[in-house]
């Protein structure tokens, strides 16, 4: 809730009008029931979240925007102690929520308040389907309806406020065209066969929980920390741990404090005076005098850690592909380009590399067998052809 005082909107108009369409922030319960009242309404609403990782320590959903064909609202959840009724219209089996790339939407909605969809479109899978060049929101805007996004305020704070007249404007845009943009999409996909596929990869995404980081210590998650020599190892997790003090401390984004790359230089370098810290390449000289003591201090404490108290890393095992499943593999992947040229689409789109491999070692002799592949989609099977999958995972005689 905000503290006593004026709110702080205040002074910002409550309706603005962009594009014809009315967009409202909504920051009262009474605003919000009703705003749920009309969006049950409507056949589909589209929908989207803004959060701030880029600048906060701990991330969560800071705005949300909604759209009907009439309206466009934004919802501040940090005005509003019960969003239950947002996550009603998200689980409505009549309503269809339009998202451009839901993943991590539906990831944090889920992380925050549990909320779960139904009747997804994502225009961003859409897109890909139709084997469109450019997927980002303002590219599919721009040539469907000719109406031009200002993506400057990509990574903007969204836990400050008041927001600007500018963040408004450009929040309502992320969802005020997706209902058109939708009918565009889906209307192509439907001339071009393609709507069967959509619908099973739609309803992939109802499936999409939260699953939080790695169990792992957060300093083994840097790009390169699992190679290095366990010394070095223990001296980074105490420069790793400093920084998520100071990071918490400040609620900022850990890199923001310092990047993942000084740490790892310092964790390399190891140095225990302040000649040697203002020598370490790859630490900004302005980050070694900020904070050159408290460096000193955790390098310090890392060299007296003793290495029996590490995290012996663990490594995915890597499974080598004997000459047969490799071969199967590389025809797999021969008959994908193939099929991918021909229905203008990206290879990867058609069927991940991971897909093929899981049907490289399943190696099906039969179509049962081959939907018994959980990695493969029934569009994909179709897309390939089962006959030309099969005889492709199939050994030549003799091998």
């Amino acid at each position: 809730m905000y503290p006593p005082g004026p709110h702080p909107f205040n002074g910002m108009p409550q309706t603005a009008m962009f594009e014809h369409v009315d967009t409202q922030i909504i920051s009262d319960p009474a605003a919000l029931l009703a705003l749920a009242d009309r969006l049950r309404k409507a056949p589909r609403i589209a929908f989207d979240t803004e959060a701030a990782s880029f600048h906060r320590y701990t991330d969560r959903v800071y705005l949300i925007q909604l759209s009907s064909d009439q309206e466009t609202a934004l919802v501040d959840p940090l005005a509003l102690p019960d969003l239950s009724a947002l996550g009603a219209l998200l689980g409505d089996d009549h309503i269809e929520v339009v998202f451009h790339d839901a993943d991590y939407d539906l990831r944090v909605l889920d992380r925050d308040y549990g909320f779960r969809a139904r009747h997804v479109f994502d225009t961003r899978i859409a897109a890909q389907l139709l084997g469109e060049p450019a997927i980002g929101l303002a590219a599919l805007l721009e040539k469907y309806l000719g109406v031009t996004l200002d993506k400057k305020l990509q990574r903007a704070d969204w836990s400050i406020r008041p927001l600007t007249r500018e963040m408004v404007a450009y929040a309502a845009a992320d969802t005020m065209h997706l209902p058109r943009l939708r009918d565009l999409l889906a209307g192509k996909l439907e001339a071009a066969g393609r709507w069967a596929w959509a619908k099973e990869e739609f309803g992939q995404l109802e499936a999409l929980r939260w699953t939080g980081a790695s169990a792992e210590e957060g300093y083994l998650r840097l790009k390169g920390a699992k190679l290095l020599p366990r010394r070095a190892q223990a001296v980074l997790r105490s420069l790793h741990h400093w920084r998520e003090q100071v990071a918490q401390g400040l609620d900022r984004s850990p890199f923001r404090v310092m990047p993942n790359e000084a740490l790892l230089a310092l964790a390399r370098s190891v140095p225990q005076s302040p000649e040697q810290l203002h020598a370490v390449r790859g630490l900004p000289s302005s980050l070694a005098k900020r904070y050159g003591d408290q460096l000193l201090a955790a390098v310090e404490r890392g060299l007296a850690t003793p290495l029996d108290t590490l995290v012996i890393p663990e490594r995915t095992p890597r499974h080598r592909p004997d000459a047969s499943q490799e071969a199967r593999f590389e025809r797999l992947k021969l008959l994908r380009n193939q099929r991918a040229a021909e229905l203008g689409l990206e290879p990867g789109v058609i069927c991940p590399n991971g897909a093929l491999q899981a049907i490289a070692r399943a190696a099906p002799t039969g179509r049962e067998a081959l939907t018994g592949v959980v990695e493969l989609r029934r569009w994909q099977i179709e897309a390939l052809g089962a006959p030309a999958i099969l005889a492709a995972a199939a050994d030549p005689a003799g091998q």
